[in-house]
């Protein structure tokens, strides 16, 4: 009896490790109508785990009652946190930034170029994360559960060590710092020093991909997460589609094509027997 006994705990031990859990994530809200619209959609079918919300644009103050309302009522518990915007077309918040940045932000390659020269504002990039998580817990009221770097900015040394600055003043509410995604060493070290600060982190895992056909997106949850990580944050960028009053390029027509379908295969019926196929948990 306790041979069997003892057969049955070890199966149940294996299923439990072949299990992967994820963070299915969209750190967009707040940028469009149709990207708002699609994520309250997926809280309320129970298909998100995360959202990040962008608060430096207009919308933010308009539609946060909406994703509040929402992950109030849907049977799934949904993390909501700060994507915490730091390049163009944003704008900072604060009297330093614009002394610093301009009217807004620069892109990604200034980071790029400077961070290897130790030339980047580490101040003034602390600045613009605290006024953007107080802006959050203005109008949500209540703080954030992760915080994000919109850009994978946060693999440079003056940004991450500037948000782990600013999220380990946060006593008592100190959000989840989520790692930058594909640089595991620096992802690592990262992990270290917030550990040691008192944060709790999250790794990146792959990104679904951006892809018309469902076959791309069904291949991804078969294989492409087999390497990623027990408990991270796979982001997914879906999205109904948005009024242009101006003629679109060929290019962003692709990527809103690619978007619509992310949505409609999240939402569809197949996607969560997918899921319990391959023993993947959202939670």
């Amino acid at each position: 009896m306790q041979a069997l006994l003892n057969v049955l705990l070890n199966l149940l031990d294996w299923e439990i490790r072949a299990m992967k859990r994820i963070l299915l994530t969209s750190l967009e809200f707040g940028q469009s109508y149709g990207v708002d619209r699609a994520i309250c959609d997926l809280i309320i079918a129970g298909r998100l785990s995360a959202v990040g919300c962008v608060v430096t644009g207009e919308m933010w103050s308009r539609e946060f009652y909406q994703l509040r309302d929402v992950v109030a009522w849907a049977e799934h518990e949904t993390m909501v946190g700060l994507t915490v915007t730091l390049t163009k077309p944003a704008a900072p918040l604060t009297d330093f930034g614009h002394t610093v940045f301009g009217d807004v932000f620069p892109a990604n390659w200034w980071y790029a170029i400077r961070s290897p020269m130790k030339m980047l504002p580490e101040e003034a990039i602390a600045a613009e994360i605290a006024a953007q998580v107080d802006l959050f817990e203005e109008v949500y009221a209540r703080p954030p559960a992760f915080v994000a770097i919109q850009g994978n900015l946060a693999k440079h040394p003056a940004v991450h060590s500037a948000l782990i600055t600013v999220l380990s003043m946060m006593t008592g509410r100190e959000p989840a710092l989520v790692l930058p995604a594909g640089v595991s060493r620096t992802s690592n070290a990262i992990a270290k020093r917030a550990t040691k600060s008192g944060l709790e982190t999250i790794f990146s895992g792959p990104d679904l991909p951006m892809a018309d056909e469902d076959t791309d997106l069904r291949d991804f949850f078969w294989h492409g997460i087999n390497e990623a990580q027990d408990s991270a944050m796979v982001l997914c960028r879906p999205s109904y589609p948005e009024e242009q009053a101006q003629p679109v390029k060929k290019k962003n027509m692709r990527q809103s094509s690619s978007r619509e379908n992310q949505l409609k295969f999240l939402i569809s019926e197949e996607f969560p027997f997918l899921l319990m196929e391959k023993d993947i948990f959202l939670f």
